[in-house]
């Protein structure tokens, strides 16, 4: 199964041509949710991932984060959904549903957890700016990896709109994205 796919039937994410069909008395309200950053760097399109998972959304609308120092932390209030054993990526729901993955890195899976240590573990709740995981940022790419990371709401199709920073460089716990219901 692919990551795509594992992510997908773990949040129980619907294909694009199955969007979420939303109650229209609902509609009227609109209610948004922050998004802090959870890393310090430079901010990118998705479109810039050498990876074609996140840079053709396939697994939701996001931003990318070229980080300047490799600590995560926690960029919701909410639960850990999932933390892969590798320590690469970590999904997170908030308290309001919003589904994020962080993946961390490209390809890094195959480092099997090696350069990253991490402080939560699944299912832990977590609020904004707790520590989530720390990488060795210079070590992970002597490896021959990229660091580029990518956030993601991955059930983008439940929202009207995900507004991006239009920021270049963020600090963690900056203001990276607003999801808008």
């Amino acid at each position: 199964m692919s990551f795509s796919n594992f992510i997908k039937n773990m949040f129980n994410i619907q294909d694009k041509k199955e969007t979420i069909k939303k109650d229209p008395a609902l509609n009227n309200k609109q209610k948004s949710e922050i998004i802090y950053s959870p890393l310090s760097g430079e901010v990118k399109n998705l479109s810039e991932v050498n990876d074609i998972t996140f840079s053709q959304e396939l697994m939701g609308k996001g931003i990318a984060i070229e980080p300047s120092i490799g600590k995560v932390v926690s960029p919701v209030n909410g639960e850990i959904a999932a933390f892969f054993v590798t320590k690469h990526a970590i999904a997170l729901k908030t308290d309001d549903g919003v589904e994020i993955l962080i993946h961390i890195d490209i390809n890094t899976v195959a480092l099997k957890g090696k350069y990253f240590v991490p402080h939560v573990n699944e299912g832990d709740r977590v609020n904004i700016g707790d520590l989530l995981v720390e990488f060795d940022v210079e070590a992970i790419k002597k490896e021959g990896y990229e660091v580029i990371t990518s956030i993601v709401i991955t059930n983008t199709d439940n929202y009207r709109d995900i507004k991006k920073t239009d920021s270049n460089k963020v600090l963690a716990k900056d203001r990276l994205m607003e999801v808008i219901s």
